[in-house]
């Protein structure tokens, strides 16, 4: 199937998304896995929860 990704093609481009634009292609593809996978969107929120940690994390370091 050209949809078809993995799940470790799935959290790299998720991944990647953090750095550039994902291309329409890209986001098709991730989110038709997303709609039958239940592992990815699980790693989606922990990237969330990790980069906001790390966010209050340097705003309570630039308080001090």
């Amino acid at each position: 199937m050209i949809f078809h990704l993995s799940c470790k093609q799935a959290t790299a481009i998720l991944l990647q998304g953090e750095d550039r634009a994902l291309t329409r292609y890209e986001r098709l593809r991730l989110g038709f896995h997303m709609r039958i996978c239940d592992a990815c969107p699980r790693f989606l929120r922990q990237v969330d929860l990790m980069r906001r940690a790390m966010g209050e994390w340097r705003r309570y370091r630039d308080d001090e």
